[in-house]
C-alpha cells in the first residue's frame, strides 16, 4: 500500500478521494453550523444556552439524576454542570433534593417551570429543523442520521468516551 491510499473495512481508498470528501464535509458543515447555531439559540426559552437545553433533555427523559450523572453524560466535568445546576436552580428550571436512602446524594430533576421552559424550546426547535428536513426524501433524512451518528459513534470511541449510555443514544 503506498502512502496515497488508505485501507478501510478492507478496501483501499485513494488519499485525495479522502481529501476531496473532508474539504467538502468541512465546508458543508461550516455553511449549515455558521447558519444553524446562531438560529436553534435564538429558539430557545428564557436564555437558556445550547449547553442548558441538553441538561435539560436529559432530565425529561431521565425524570431525576445526581450532578455526577448528569455530568458523565453531557460529557463536561462534575465542576462545569455544578456551576449549570447554580444558574438553572436560580432561574427556577430545576429541583434539587437529597436522596431519600441516602442524604449524601443529591438528585436533579426539572420543576414545571423548567418542564415547560424546555418543552417549549423543544417545540420551537423541533418547528425549525422541520423546515429543512421536510425538503429531504425520507430515505435521505435516515441517511443522514445513521452517518451522523456513525460519525458520533467514531468520534466518542476514538476519544475513549463511547459507553453504554452514549450507545442508548444512537438506538432511537
Amino acid at each position: 500500500m503506498t502512502k496515497n491510499t488508505h485501507q478501510q473495512n478492507g478496501a483501499t481508498v485513494d488519499q485525495k478521494v479522502i481529501d476531496h470528501y473532508i474539504g467538502r464535509l468541512e465546508e458543508a458543515c461550516y455553511l449549515a453550523l455558521n447558519k444553524l447555531a446562531p438560529e436553534l439559540s435564538d429558539h430557545l426559552e428564557q436564555g437558556l444556552t445550547t449547553d442548558q437545553f441538553f441538561v435539560l433533555r436529559i432530565l425529561s427523559q431521565r425524570e431525576r439524576c445526581t450532578v455526577s450523572e448528569l455530568a458523565n453524560e453531557h460529557r463536561v466535568n462534575p465542576a462545569a454542570i455544578t456551576a449549570m445546576m447554580d444558574r438553572l436552580s436560580k432561574n427556577e428550571l430545576i429541583i434539587r433534593e437529597r436522596d431519600e436512602k441516602d442524604r449524601r446524594t443529591v438528585n436533579i430533576r426539572l420543576s414545571d417551570k423548567g418542564c415547560q421552559v424546555f418543552n417549549l424550546s423543544e417545540s420551537k426547535r423541533k418547528q425549525w429543523f422541520k423546515q429543512y428536513f421536510s425538503k429531504l426524501e425520507p430515505e435521505e433524512m435516515k441517511l443522514l442520521v445513521i452517518i451522523t451518528e456513525k460519525l458520533a459513534r467514531i468520534i466518542l470511541n476514538q476519544e475513549g468516551d463511547y459507553t453504554h449510555e452514549s450507545i442508548e443514544i444512537f438506538s432511537s
